[in-house]
């Protein structure tokens, strides 16, 4: 409901009394001021009392909002969209009032915001801005290829580019193509992402003498994205029977696993305090889930339980290399967060835990190879039992 019909208007008199030089006796002076005009409002279901000015109602949404207090920002902020429709400033207050519905999880009431911003600011930065923030709220509102198709007019449309100001800058650039990426990934379009991921590399490589460009966090985080989008892939394939298929999945699985490996590695050249860590960690923990998955990879059903461990001992010859590597390249990435200044950080930390893992995974197979190679510590083959009559 809209604000209530009760108007409680106050004249508020001044009486001055003071004594005038120029004259024999005091005379008193009444100034009029201008009227304030007080409202209830009743559309929150309960009965606010507030003094109808802008500038006060915007001081007070406001201060609730730097308080933190983001559903009370709201009502004031909607409540000076009602009674102000028409003030010049009144588009930052729909923006800030979809700030406040971002903080209260409440995307797409924030994505409406953000779309009457940017229709009242045509032409402007603040459309621009806007048109960000909407992609944003509608991708966490669980529309990620709406946000991605926005994103892709920002860039791409001339006549999305006249209503936001223009053509992108650089910086705008890698912050659209990269949240665009991102959206089509949370759309289950990884080509379409990689694509997106790829575009923001192009502008990098074009622009890599600037350093703001060279420092941004989009281009880090595009190559680390662009290396999980193969690691998934690679993840995806498991080595099953028969040997034909086997020896296509392994094929398959490497070229995977090398395109992976070298998104991750550009990310890591890069020395983001967070990507390159969490990158320099995807490296390593490929090593491992490849260890894994040829450790774990089908035996031949008829095999004996001997002639299974000879197999998988036949496998760790291939593999024991793999978990050296990923052990090394575990421990280049605790070192580098070291030198970034983040040695306590969960990507170190977990880098720690697969050394600690690959180093195990070592040591049982030498065991298992210890006991293949002494025929006393072989199983004798079972006696048999006369079935009992």
């Amino acid at each position: 409901m809209d604000a209530a019909p009760h108007v409680f208007r106050s004249l508020l008199c001044l009486t001055l009394a003071p004594c005038l030089l120029h004259c024999g006796g005091a005379r008193q002076q009444v100034v009029q001021l201008d009227p304030i005009e007080f409202k209830v409002d009743r559309s929150g279901g309960g009965h606010h009392v507030y003094v109808r000015d802008f500038a006060t109602l915007t001081d007070e949404a406001m201060a609730r909002y730097h308080a933190g207090e983001w559903a009370e920002a709201v009502r004031l902020f909607d409540l000076l969209v009602r009674e102000y429709p028409a003030e010049p400033g009144i588009a930052a207050v729909q923006h800030n009032a979809g700030l406040a519905l971002l903080r209260l999880g409440r995307p797409a009431d924030a994505a409406q915001r953000f779309a009457d911003v940017q229709r009242r600011s045509k032409g402007t930065r603040d459309a621009r801005d806007a048109l960000f923030l909407y992609a944003e709220a509608i991708d966490a509102a669980g529309q990620p290829q709406a946000a991605a198709d926005t994103l892709r007019g920002a860039l791409d449309d001339a006549a999305v580019q006249a209503d936001i100001g223009g053509p992108l800058g650089v910086l705008d650039q890698l912050e659209a193509a990269a949240r665009m990426g991102l959206a089509l990934r949370r759309a289950l379009d990884p080509t379409h992402a990689d694509e997106a991921f790829k575009r923001v590399e192009r502008i990098y490589n074009d622009h890599r003498d600037v350093q703001v460009v060279a420092e941004s966090e989009w281009v880090a985080r595009s190559l680390y994205e662009r290396g999980e989008i193969y690691r998934e892939l690679f993840a995806s394939i498991h080595f099953k029977l028969p040997v034909e298929r086997m020896k296509r999945d392994l094929e398959d699985k490497a070229n995977l696993f090398l395109k992976a490996e070298n998104a991750y590695f550009h990310c890591v050249r890069l020395h983001h305090r967070t990507w390159s860590l969490a990158a320099g960690f995807e490296i390593g923990h490929l090593y491992s889930q490849l260890v894994d998955d040829i450790d774990h990879a089908e035996a031949p059903p008829e095999l004996d339980a001997l002639t299974v461990e000879v197999y998988r001992d036949e496998l760790w010859n291939h593999t024991e290399r793999l978990a050296k590597r990923g052990i090394a390249i575990h421990r280049q990435n605790v070192a580098l967060a070291g030198r970034l200044g983040e040695k306590d950080s969960d990507w170190a930390a977990r880098s720690e835990e697969q050394i600690g893992r690959l180093e195990k995974m070592i040591e049982v197979a030498t065991q298992r190879r210890a006991r293949l190679n002494d025929p006393k510590a072989l199983p004798l083959p079972a006696e048999t039992t006369p079935t009992a009559k």
